[in-house]
């Protein structure tokens, strides 16, 4: 091994390769993919539907409903069935917008749902919580991508060299 870091070309074609097989595993987004869809639907009570982008459900989720009149707090509190559905009745007493928020370990998603309004709009708007959180909407771009790729390698051929300065 301290062949390897007093020889700087066999450590700078050591970090090329170590970091472009990173960089491609990360920017991978099957591998790395972390979305969730919501649905919803009215038929006495509204059942809310969530599941991962795998088509896995998000059963044990948290859910919080928060009604138009008190945006802050939460109206109601649970969590979604091993079916990854959530049944609620909400207040037809506060109509307007209300959002129904739900969580699973650092996934999630906001679905609005139109009270007292027009029926077509109800769960017309979804927004995930993963890109409301980074501005992102998808997978990384190719330009992205590359300036991953060219950063991280820049970064390792950098320490690798700084280190190797040093046991000189």
């Amino acid at each position: 091994m301290n062949g390897m870091f007093r020889d700087p070309l066999k450590l700078f074609s050591s970090c090329v390769v170590m970091g472009t097989v990173w960089t491609g595993l990360a920017g991978s987004s099957a591998v790395w993919a972390h979305g969730v869809e919501i649905s919803s639907s009215q038929a006495g009570a509204t059942r809310i539907y969530a599941e991962f982008d795998s088509g896995e459900p998000m059963w044990g989720a948290q859910v919080r409903v928060y009604s138009p009149d008190n945006p802050q707090d939460p109206w109601l509190e649970g969590v979604t069935d091993p079916q990854g559905n959530f049944f609620f009745q909400p207040d037809a007493g506060i109509p307007g917008t209300w959002e129904v928020m739900i969580r699973q370990a650092g996934h999630g998603g906001v679905i609005t749902l139109a009270v007292g309004e027009d029926p077509s709009t109800l769960g017309s708007e979804l927004a995930s919580l993963d890109a409301l959180a980074d501005g992102s909407t998808g997978s990384l771009s190719p330009l992205h991508r590359g300036l991953l790729m060219g950063s991280t390698v820049w970064g390792l051929v950098g320490t690798a060299l700084f280190f190797a300065r040093r046991r000189s």
